[in-house]
């Protein structure tokens, strides 16, 4: 899970994990059983919660259960391969970079795993954001056109977002804020496919 991943061996520093507490290990095994249980159950997590909505909506609308489930899944998938593959090693690269030659890079396993939590988390939840934008389009809350209209003000939140879940350098920002900026964009058109049909 650690010392095998790509990235860290091929940062330009060394990274070495630590295990600074008896039941460090343990922990760790156990959240990332937790999370890995967490991310495999979300489509049963989203079909329940539609089971729960379903009942408040029109016949018409009931139909898009599976896409829902299907594309949540999905895109909290990507945005989980989008922070493993470039944000995190991008951020691990630059952060083992910021030392001296004469200081190691010793890190608490812990802190480690929390670290690459937040992000793996972070970018998957903002990846979300056209499902979000699917199921406000289809109550004729966000319509294209109120997308369209707010979209600096959305831009400026998507680089308040990407501050919080990125750490504070401004290439690990950069690389959040283009790809949900993009994805906001997308958003804009799948309001267009689901925004309800006019009687």
């Amino acid at each position: 899970m650690f010392h095998n991943n790509s990235y860290l061996e091929d940062l330009k520093n060394p990274l070495n994990l630590q295990v600074l507490q008896i039941q460090g290990m343990f922990l760790i095994k156990w959240g990332i059983s937790f999370i890995c249980g967490s991310i495999l159950a979300l489509p049963i997590i989203t079909y329940h919660t539609w089971k729960f909505v379903a009942p408040g909506l029109h016949l018409n609308e009931r139909h898009i259960a599976f896409p829902l489930i299907f594309f949540t899944f999905f895109s909290f998938l990507g945005g989980i391969i989008f922070a493993y593959f470039v944000l995190i090693p991008i951020s691990l690269d630059f952060f083992t970079s910021m030392g001296y030659s004469e200081i190691q890079n010793n890190y608490s396993i812990n802190y480690y795993l929390s670290f690459i939590t937040w992000l793996i988390i972070g970018c998957g939840c903002s990846f979300e954001l056209p499902v979000l934008i699917f199921i406000l389009a289809r109550l004729d809350i966000a319509t294209p056109s109120f997308l369209q209209h707010f979209r600096r003000h959305a831009i400026i939140g998507i680089m308040i977002l990407s501050a919080i879940i990125t750490p504070p350098d401004p290439i690990s920002l950069f690389i959040m804020t283009i790809p949900l900026i993009l994805i906001y964009e997308i958003s804009i058109g799948i309001a267009y496919l689901a925004k309800p049909k006019s009687k």
